[in-house]
């Protein structure tokens, strides 16, 4: 039995699993063959201190100063994460997706894939964070009730973005762009409404689903939407 079962692996999930797994016990159910991989968040944030809490690692995460905050390699931040979540216990499923819940007394969730031992587990509540999630190619999306006292979703309107990543020294000339950071890899992630029209030689792209506020475009968001998660699940479960 879960004190609380996570759906979606993303940023808010491991971070407040982090938060919550000293004195619960915790899992987080991914539909992808690892979480992070793409990350859905720009790799930047005005408050590095922030991360402190949570990593003991930060050697590949190529944090580089830029005008408002500080870049970063997001994917490398997401692998730590998850690595500390494993050190303290949470139990990750990978490559598995729930197919089906009901509640008697607590949550059964069945669920599909290679990742649990257990078709079948049991949770106290659920933290679903399936709006954040990046979906995996085909139609395979997790199956879950929204309306449920002992669920807890904390969404935040989301626009599509088009993430293109290229070398520094090639970086100057881009234009238009609604984020632009720099990396001490010597590498530039740029965010864009849609695709460029010009050529550029991206050595990196990715789609993906993000904050429509561009205020929100930061990972000290996602920290604050972790620690609301954080306390409205101890709530929920006392």
């Amino acid at each position: 039995m879960y004190d609380i079962a996570i759906i979606g692996g993303t940023l808010p999930s491991l971070i407040s699993s982090i938060g919550l797994c000293k004195d619960h016990k915790i899992c987080i159910i991914d539909i992808n063959q690892e979480i992070g991989f793409p990350t859905n968040f720009p790799g930047f944030i005005k408050n590095p201190k922030l991360l402190d809490e949570y990593l003991n690692e930060k050697d590949k995460l190529y944090v580089k100063k830029n005008h408002s905050g500080f870049g970063l390699r997001s994917e490398w931040l997401m692998k730590y994460l998850t690595h500390a979540a494993a050190k303290h216990g949470v139990d990750i499923l990978n490559r598995t997706r729930v197919s089906n819940i009901f509640y008697e007394n607590f949550f059964n969730i069945e669920l599909i894939g290679g990742g649990p031992k257990n078709q079948t587990i049991k949770s106290k509540i659920i933290i679903d964070e399936t709006e954040r999630i990046y979906l995996p190619p085909g139609d395979k999306k997790h199956t879950i009730f929204k309306n449920h006292k002992l669920i807890l979703s904390l969404n935040e309107e989301q626009q599509e973005y088009f993430v293109g990543t290229i070398p520094y020294s090639k970086s100057q000339n881009i234009s238009n762009y609604k984020l632009k950071i720099d990396r001490d890899d010597e590498l530039t992630e740029f965010w864009f409404d849609q695709k460029p029209l010009a050529d550029i030689n991206w050595i990196e792209i990715k789609k993906c689903l993000s904050f429509s506020n561009l205020e929100y475009l930061n990972i000290d968001k996602y920290v604050q939407l972790s620690n609301n998660i954080i306390e409205l699940s101890l709530k929920m479960l006392t």
